[in-house]
This record gives C-alpha cells, sequence and structure tokens, in this order.
C-alpha cells in the first residue's frame, strides 16, 4: 500500500540497497582512486559542491565522510555496512528539485567540514559521531517534496498517517532513518552494544527533529541565553583578574 505522492507507510520500508544481494552494485568513482584521493582534502573544505558530481559519485562520497570520521573503525562497523546504509538512504529519496540526493549529501559534507573547521569533531566521542552523521544523511529522507503545511491543507494520507502534526515530516525522516538502522540486513548496528544502540538512536531522533525550521527561533535563542552567561561567567572572571592585579600594583606602591 502506497499513499501520499507514492511514500509507503510507516513501518514498511518502500526500498533497500541492491548491494544486499549483489555486492557489485557498489558504483566506483567516476575518476578512479586516484580522483577520489584527490577530493579528500576538498571534503574538509566549503569549496566541495555536490552539484558537480553525478549520484553514484556522491553515494561513494557520502560512504567516504563516515570513513573519513572514523566511525567504521571506532565501532567496528563493516564498510560493506557503510555501503548498505548508504545505498538504501539513496533509494529512500525522491527525485524532488530540491529535497533530493544531491540535497543530504552536500548537507552531510558541510556538516563534516564545519565540524572540522571548528574543532568540534575531535571533542565528539564515536557515537556522537555516528548520530551526527546518520541524522545529517537522513534528514529529509524520503522527503515528499512538498511543505508539512501543504500536507496538513491538502489533508495528504502523510498527515493523517502523523495525525495532523506540523512536525510530521521530521518525525518520518526519523521514522525512516530507524527502520534503516535497524535493518540486520544493512548491519549498521550489528557490532554495536544494545544500550550503545539505543543511545545512538535517540540522539539521532533528537538530531532531526532538531530540523523543524518552526523550532529554529526556539534553538536559536537557548544558544544566545548560553552565550550570555557564558560571557557573564568570562566577564567576572576579568573582573576579578583585574581588580586582584590593582591590588597587587597597590601594595607595590
Amino acid at each position: 500500500v502506497v499513499g501520499a505522492a507514492g511514500i509507503a507507510p510507516p513501518g514498511r520500508v518502500r526500498r533497500k540497497s541492491q548491494l544486499l544481494s549483489d555486492p557489485s552494485c557498489w558504483p566506483a568513482f567516476s575518476t578512479g582512486a586516484e580522483g577520489l584521493e584527490r577530493i579528500r582534502p576538498l571534503l574538509r573544505t566549503f569549496s566541495f559542491s555536490a552539484l558537480d558530481y553525478s549520484e553514484e559519485d556522491l553515494a561513494v562520497i557520502a560512504a567516504e565522510i563516515f570513513y573519513e570520521v572514523g566511525v567504521d573503525v571506532s565501532l567496528k562497523i563493516p564498510r560493506s555496512s557503510v555501503q548498505n546504509f548508504v545505498l538504501s538512504v539513496w533509494g529512500f529519496m525522491r527525485d524532488n528539485p530540491y529535497h533530493n540526493w544531491v540535497h543530504v549529501v552536500d548537507v552531510t559534507q558541510t556538516l563534516f567540514c564545519l565540524t572540522v573547521q571548528s574543532g568540534l569533531l575531535d571533542r565528539l566521542g564515536p557515537k556522537q559521531r555516528l548520530a551526527l552523521f546518520i541524522s545529517a544523511l537522513c534528514h529529509d529522507l524520503e522527503h515528499p517534496g512538498v511543505t508539512a503545511t501543504y500536507l496538513l491543507k491538502s489533508n495528504s494520507t502523510l498527515a493523517a498517517w502523523y495525525k495532523q502534526d506540523p512536525g510530521m515530516l521530521e518525525k518520518h525522516h526519523s521514522l525512516r532513518a530507524f527502520e534503516l538502522m535497524a535493518d540486520r540486513e544493512i548491519g549498521i548496528f550489528q557490532n554495536v552494544p544494545r544500550d550503545e544502540k539505543r543511545e545512538i538512536c535517540n540522539l539521532v531522533r533528537t538530531v532531526i527533529l532538531a530540523t523543524d525550521m518552526s523550532q529554529h527561533s526556539i534553538y536559536f535563542e537557548s544558544v544566545k541565553k548560553r552565550n550570555a552567561a557564558k560571557e557573564a561567567v568570562l566577564a567576572a572572571r576579568r573582573a576579578a583578574r583585574e581588580e586582584a592585579q590593582a591590588q597587587v600594583c597597590m601594595l607595590m606602591c
């Protein structure tokens, strides 16, 4: 049964990677291993453009980012499972003008660049890294190409499934991500302990739900308050340090 512009109901995976039954389905990078080696440094910069590559090349690039992050080694995730996961996500993406495969790989690479250049990546543990990059790749999983407002006003099947929830799209993306993470054939979690799986899944859900644009002002205000509180603490420390220096100067006079 398929509804809401060709989207399968929650709980029914519509498409999975053909790699599961045919390992030869993993695409070769169009310019070969040397070409892939040349673009690796580019992935850490804002000079990379996903529009310059074919969808097949973007699948290879998406997997390469997971390898660069190191989750395949730290969490003992076989590279074949990373490839299964990447191609399965690609299989879920619809041919929309914007919310498509090119977009999610672009977001994943931009996140990689931001976390590398800001130093955040070095401060994240393996589970946090995996959750963050799964969230990036899956944040628009099976997006119908229209807004939640449109789905609500058009009385769509998707809106009915999620009981007219304005955050239905983010919940749907999160649900599809969970289905892929839980799929034993894909095997992204095959060597991850159960309690750690739960922790990673909770982080993925939190991150994907946070992409709801209607909630951005709330998150922005929260960040502003944190920064203001941090600045107040730093200002108090500076004042205390200056006062101590002044007292030392007075004693020395």
